[in-house]
């Protein structure tokens, strides 16, 4: 049997941090080590007691500097299992979630699989609008008719994003950060990259894809859970904007990039997005999506101006 660790890391979500630790306690599967990252003042770890009482190691490290992929390779560095599960403090795990992707990796005799993903169950259906908009997003590349897959564009085509069900197991090109379990072996050679900084969006799409290279990553739709994202802490829309144009950049630089031919895919991609997120700002009137709107054509601004470029061009020196 595996030794599993759990990695959470956490920022002043202590009621949502709560209800996930209640999870991990009712599953069918208990892990062996529980390992909390904060990156803010925890009065205490929920639950601690109750984990303990149940052969649980609660493992607690506070981190001077916020930073989810430093929480996440901090995690690595403090955990001991076999097998490495990461989520997300604000999450809610149906009771088999552990014993589903175990089992995924049990099966896999000769180790070719790196990583397993599950799935998020409480993800609405695509409304009307919702689907008018796919069909936009599919014309510029954007999204694509399959989950989980890295299109020529630099996009990647999100988990619960098209509205169908996963039929099985199914290969990936990448998993989500908060629903994920790898092997201990994989970060002998990869950690997760400290430059995506704050929230650190695109970092799951980005260590996942790397090690897609070396190692299969499957999702099986049997590992269940509830994201409920909560509220606090998140991006403000501007900055929502800004970041993602920047880190579909740096994913587009870094792994699909081959040609200067390949930029007008990207910029293709980009301009369909832009299009997209100006109709629905001009349609809702909603201040915050005027702010989205605003940060997306900063972060376009950076590009053009080739300050994105040269950032890039620095970290990897």
């Amino acid at each position: 049997m595996s030794v599993i660790s759990v990695i959470i890391p956490t920022y002043n979500r202590y009621d949502d941090l709560t209800v996930c630790i209640r999870s991990i306690l009712q599953q069918s599967r208990l892990p062996d080590e529980l390992i909390i990252v904060d990156d803010a003042e925890l009065p205490d770890v929920p639950l601690q007691q109750d984990c303990e009482a149940r052969g649980i190691k609660v493992i607690y490290f506070k981190k001077d500097k916020p930073g989810l992929t430093a929480s996440r390779n901090q995690g690595i560095k403090l955990a001991s299992g076999d097998l490495l599960y990461f989520l997300d403090d604000d999450v809610e795990l149906f009771s088999q979630y552990i014993e589903h992707i175990e089992r995924v990796f049990d099966l896999d005799k000769q180790h070719k699989l790196g990583g397993v993903g599950g799935v998020i169950d409480n993800d609405p259906p695509l409304s009307r609008s919702k689907t008018l908009r796919r069909w936009l997003d599919l014309c510029f590349m954007v999204t694509g008719p399959v989950e989980g897959k890295v299109l020529r564009s630099g996009f990647c085509v999100n988990f619960g994003s098209t509205g169908k069900v996963f039929d099985g197991q199914t290969p990936v090109d990448f998993l989500a950060g908060g629903v994920c379990a790898y092997r201990q072996q994989v970060f002998e050679q990869l950690l997760f990259d400290e430059n995506f900084k704050g929230y650190g969006l695109g970092e799951d799409k980005d260590f996942s894809y790397r090690l897609s290279k070396q190692s299969a990553l499957v999702v099986t739709p049997e590992a269940k859970l509830n994201h409920y994202e909560s509220p606090k802490m998140r991006f403000d829309k501007a900055q929502l904007g800004f970041e993602f144009v920047l880190s579909r950049y740096r994913f587009f630089k870094t792994h699909v990039y081959t040609t200067p031919l390949s930029n007008m895919a990207f910029y293709y991609a980009l301009f369909g997005y832009t299009l997209a997120r100006t109709l629905i700002t001009c349609l809702s009137f909603k201040k915050q999506e005027w702010q989205r709107l605003q940060g997306i054509f900063k972060g376009i601004g950076e590009l053009l101006s080739g300050k994105a470029k040269q950032d890039l061009s620095d970290e990897r020196k």
